[in-house]
This record gives C-alpha cells, sequence and structure tokens, in this order.
C-alpha cells in the first residue's frame, strides 16, 4: 500500500553543465504529469511518462528539470541575437497592451541562461541516455518515500478501524435486550393510563414484534464487520487499492446511516454518531492512498 504523497530528487554532471531532477506527487483521482524543463527538452516528456507509469497509477506528478551550464565563457551568450529579438517582442507585446516595458540585468541574465541551455542541449536523444538513469534514481525515491508514507497511513487506518470494531460490538451490546425493555416501557404506559393488559394480549405481542423487527440491526453490524475484514485485507495487497478502500467507506457509510436510522435509544444515537466521525477520518486518509 502506498500514498500518492511523496518526492524524488537525483542529480547528473554531464560534460557541459549540471542537471538536477526533482519529482513530487501529492493526491489525485488520476494520473496526471506536469514538466518544466528547458523547452528544447520537451519530446523528453513523454519518455519521463513512461518511466514514472512503472511505478505510479495515480496522483498529480510534478517534474522539474533544471540546467546550469559549466561552460566558461558560453554560460551567458549576451551577443546572441536571439537575445535581442525576444526583448524586442517584448517590447512590442507591453506596446500593444499599453504597459511600459522595463527590463532589468536579472531578467537579461535569465533569458541569456534560458538561451544558453538551449545551445547546448540541441540533441535530446542523446542527453536523455546520459539523464534516463539520474531520473530513474529520482523516481525511486518517490516511490520509496510513497512506500513510507503509505507504511504510516496503514498504522494509523489500523487504529481507526479497530475503534469502529469496537463501536460495533457496542451497538450489538446496546441494541440486545431493545425489545425487552420496550415491552417493559410499554406495559408501564400503558398501566400509568389506567389500562391493564395481560402480556400475553395478542395486541402487546405484535407492537413488541413489531418494534423487534424495525430496530434489528444484526444484518448492518455483520456487513460493517465484514466491510472492516475486506478493508484490513486490502491494506496489504500489493496494488493500488485506493478506489477500492474508498468504495469499502462508501459501504460502510450506508451501514452506519441505517444503524443510525434504526436507532432506539439515546446510547445507539450516541455510537452511531462516533461512528460517523471516526467513518470520515478514514475517509479522509483514503484519499491519499494510491
Amino acid at each position: 500500500m502506498k500514498s500518492m504523497t511523496g518526492f524524488g530528487r537525483a542529480k547528473k554532471h554531464c560534460a557541459n553543465y549540471d542537471i538536477s531532477i526533482d519529482i513530487s506527487s501529492v493526491n489525485k483521482k488520476g494520473m496526471e504529469l506536469s514538466v518544466s524543463m528547458p523547452r528544447e527538452w520537451a519530446p523528453m516528456e513523454r519518455l519521463m511518462a513512461q518511466t514514472l507509469k512503472k511505478t505510479v497509477t495515480r496522483g498529480k506528478i510534478s517534474v522539474s528539470v533544471r540546467a546550469e551550464n559549466r561552460q566558461e565563457g558560453t554560460d551567458i551568450p549576451l551577443d546572441d541575437p536571439r537575445l535581442h529579438e525576444i526583448f524586442n517582442r517584448l517590447k512590442q507585446t507591453c506596446s500593444a497592451f499599453e504597459v511600459k516595458f522595463e527590463p532589468t540585468a536579472d531578467l537579461v541574465i535569465k533569458i541569456a541562461e534560458m538561451l544558453s541551455v538551449g545551445n547546448s542541449s540541441a540533441d535530446w536523444e542523446e542527453l536523455w541516455k546520459e539523464i534516463e538513469p539520474s531520473f530513474e534514481e529520482a523516481a525511486m525515491r518517490l516511490d520509496d518515500m510513497r512506500r513510507t508514507e503509505g507504511e504510516t497511513l496503514k498504522s494509523d487506518l489500523k487504529m481507526r478501524l479497530q475503534a469502529v470494531y469496537e463501536m460495533v460490538c457496542a451497538v450489538e451490546k446496546a441494541s440486545r435486550d431493545a425489545p425487552q425493555k420496550y415491552r417493559e416501557q410499554l406495559l408501564q404506559r400503558l398501566a400509568n393510563a389506567g389500562l391493564e393488559l395481560d402480556t400475553n394480549d395478542d395486541r402487546v405481542l405484535k407492537e413488541i414484534c413489531i418494534f423487534a423487527d424495525r430496530c434489528d440491526i444484526c444484518e448492518e453490524t455483520t456487513r460493517l464487520k465484514s466491510h472492516i475484514d475486506q478493508f484490513l485485507s486490502a491494506m496489504e495487497e500489493t496494488d493500488p487499492v485506493g478506489r477500492k478502500m474508498d468504495f469499502i467507506c462508501q459501504e460502510m457509510g450506508r451501514e452506519i446511516n441505517t444503524i443510525a436510522s434504526k436507532a432506539n435509544s439515546l446510547e445507539v444515537t450516541k455510537i452511531a454518531i462516533d461512528l460517523k466521525n471516526e467513518l470520515e477520518r478514514i475517509r479522509e486518509q483514503t484519499q491519499n492512498i494510491e
């Protein structure tokens, strides 16, 4: 079981520049990949996606690839004609929107560095061969962190499921004598009203039978316990189980709602509320599981 939250980093020292690769992920229903890297390396995105899909099936994945040119005298090509062309276009765009064009030295250097990276990375296929092992290393570290986070979530979920199981047992115990208590209360109300009826009167027995059937929660508690067992089993699976857990939570919620609607005492109502609260915490945790 893995979390959808993680981070991995790796670095590669090439002949002309140093490359830093960061991969982070957060929870999302499907898989979404966002890549930030020099424009000339854009064709690599498809290969990066193929590598990540080996270990990731769900989550919003952000990849950042940064390059620092180490060639002396060529890292800031201020005489590059493209630099002047870019600034001319920026100036025209600002003029069209009636915005002041006030370039700073920092902006000049950043654009020049981008051009430098582009000049030194024309053959992206050869570059990918160099950085692929580092990318796989970053992806592996991401996966390791997701697994570690998954183990933490597993421990928390086991604790919460145990609490749910104990509350289900408490509901069963509180509901066990409900028909007998209702019978006593019914006879007492009849006596207080001055109506003396035989305890074996068919009308009394029929009323008690209807009440017993209406407040019976044996099916709901049995299914709840079964769902807990299914959830625990899912946590031991190696395949992605986040969607499966989310479905089990929905089914548990249905059973708890039914128990609450059948509540025949204040004690059962309170336990049903606690069950809803605990299930909501479990559902929130499952949103982070792959």
